[in-house]
């Protein structure tokens, strides 16, 4: 069952260009004419932003000598273009299939590429799917083996490389498929949005290592690793919000193939990633409404409610409020506000999810904690001049109602004085940067601390793809830690941002720490204080925050842009 034999090297030298097939493009579709039926038939154009654009690749039958014919890449081609459909909702109008009928000639591969780059927009996602034979040759770059000769697997990939299409997914299933070069040198450049840099590249997997053969499965009709791609597509629950990323596709992926090698030492796999893209992609893949939480805004005489954030567990009912009062009341006039607003807020239906709605809907709340500001900066700042807690006959009010220096009870209500309040809020006032100002500082830091990211990114790759070891990885962050520090203590040490921009200063805030936490991972200092797995363990986690991180930070900046 393996893909290649090693005969056949020898046989195969040139790439010749027959023109065996002729398309024409006409009305928004590809038509095809051709003895071999190896097109859908048709491909919607242009138009649809964010479409996926397939070309799928099964070699079965060879006419060179040595070659052995691969009857299970047809079966493969099927489960590839059911997977892609089913699993990440592929318009099964924009897949073009080479080889239904067992052959693929070289010139049906370039007309085949042809066609995809002819509908491509600048945001569409390109995936090159092949499965058939692979090999290595004196000039050790790797192959593509189609029916009538070789394609050279780097020639393809820099050819995509240069398709408008924003991103492209070259997946190859076949021996020695490891054995290719991408360069990456995708940056992000400071004229650009996190929008125009997040997804933007190519990336490639590959069944098995630059010295590996890649196996038909044994109990199946399809290949060990597309039976594998096909489960990682079409698996339900890597999906958050309607979505699947690539980094859990090949994550899961992955982890199906390392079982697979415990269990099959003999007919070991080791699967590559390699990519020039910053982030990741994101496929939907499922109906998906998000759960609109309600909003409450209300204007009395006295106060403003000016947010009201559920904050219930399995067992509890309980709220955050944040309230605007109009004038600066005694304690004593805050606590008859306070239990005005408690009164109506043990009736409010506010949750964040269908399951917490379920769970409490139409009982008091439990708990109600409300924090009082004297204007809209105190709340989108977090500062208060003081919170007051209120609590059920449930609840353990000698615990809750708890007296200090700063807190105390009045007229039945708790009330807790944040004795910074005024201290935060000059500093705050003092140290506003202008707009204009602050956000071209943030966004120069963000490109670089990002760069720094994909360069640890790009080094960890390397790393699971065994191309260096820890030692060498250790080396590699050592150049890098120092930059990521330095523009994270840039960042942190920035004034304040208006409060018109907050959200995004928020964001970036997050984007900003989780990129800094990976500089614990592979750091000389700390290299006793974890095992190789766990160090891996925690990359996975903060590479995936990171893309989420990303993402967050691309929807704040479309709305703001």
């Amino acid at each position: 069952m393996k893909r290649m034999k090693s005969n056949v090297i020898a046989l195969l030298v040139t790439i010749s260009y027959l023109v065996k097939i002729k398309l024409y493009i006409r009305e928004g579709k590809v038509y095809k004419r051709s003895n071999e039926a190896f097109f859908c038939d048709s491909v919607e154009m242009g138009g649809n932003m964010d479409n996926i654009k397939v070309l799928i690749v099964g070699v079965s039958s060879y006419d060179l000598e040595g070659a052995d014919d691969l009857p299970f890449c047809i079966n493969d081609i099927n489960l590839i273009k059911d997977s892609l459909i089913r699993g990440i909702e592929v318009e099964e109008n924009n897949v073009l299939c080479c080889g239904l009928s067992g052959r693929v000639l070289k010139d049906e591969i370039v007309k085949g590429l042809q066609a995809i780059k002819s509908v491509c927009n600048n945001e569409d996602t390109i995936i090159l799917y092949f499965s058939g034979h692979g090999t290595t040759l004196q000039d050790k770059k790797h192959y593509l083996v189609v029916t009538d000769g070789l394609i050279c697997t780097e020639s393809i990939i820099k050819y995509l490389e240069a398709v408008k299409a924003k991103n492209k997914i070259i997946i190859m299933d076949c021996c020695m498929s490891g054995n290719f070069k991408i360069d990456n040198h995708i940056e992000f450049d400071l004229e650009e949005t996190v929008n125009h840099f997040y997804g933007k590249g190519y990336a490639v997997m590959a069944s098995s290592s630059a010295n590996q053969v890649s196996y038909g499965h044994p109990e199946k009709p399809v290949s060990v690793f597309t039976d594998f791609l096909s489960s990682a597509l079409l698996n339900k629950f890597i999906i958050r919000e309607g979505r699947k990323s690539l980094f859990d596709i090949k994550k899961l992926l992955f982890l199906y193939l390392e079982v697979w090698n415990k269990r099959h030492p003999e007919q070991k796999q080791n699967p590559i990633f390699k990519a020039d893209m910053g982030g990741t992609i994101f496929f939907s893949c499922s109906d998906y409404k998000p759960y609109i939480t309600s909003k409450i805004y209300k204007e009395y005489d006295e106060f403003t409610i000016y947010d009201v954030e559920p904050v219930h567990t399995g067992s509890l009912k309980r709220y955050s409020l944040k309230v605007i009062l109009k004038e600066p009341y005694s304690f004593a006039e805050i606590s008859n506000i306070n239990k005005k607003i408690v009164k109506e807020a043990i009736h409010f239906e506010v949750y964040p999810n269908a399951k917490s709605e379920k769970n409490h809907k139409s009982k008091y709340a439990n708990i109600i904690w409300v924090y009082y500001g004297l204007d809209e900066s105190d709340m989108i700042n977090s500062n208060y001049l003081l919170h007051t807690t209120w609590v059920d006959d449930k609840q353990d009010k000698k615990w809750w109602y708890s007296e200090s220096k700063y807190t105390f009870m009045l007229n039945e209500v708790h009330i807790s004085v944040h004795s910074y309040y005024e201290a935060i809020r000059n500093l705050h006032d003092d140290n506003v940067m202008g707009k204009d100002e602050f956000m071209i500082k943030s966004h120069k830091i963000i490109v670089n601390i990002i760069n720094q990211a994909e360069k640890v990114i790009n080094a960890y790759t390397d790393l699971q793809n065994e191309i260096i070891d820890e030692n060498e990885m250790f080396e590699r962050m050592d150049t890098v830690i120092p930059e990521i520090n330095k523009l994270y203590n840039e960042f942190t040490e920035m004034d304040f941002a208006p409060d018109d921009i907050r959200e995004w200063q928020k964001e970036c805030d997050g984007l900003v720490a989780t990129i800094h936490n990976f500089i614990f991972f592979y750091n000389s200092k700390y290299r006793e204080n974890r095992t190789s797995d766990n160090r891996m363990a925690c990359m996975d986690i903060y590479i995936k925050e990171y893309y989420k991180d990303l993402d967050k930070l691309r929807n704040i900046e479309n709305k703001l842009f």
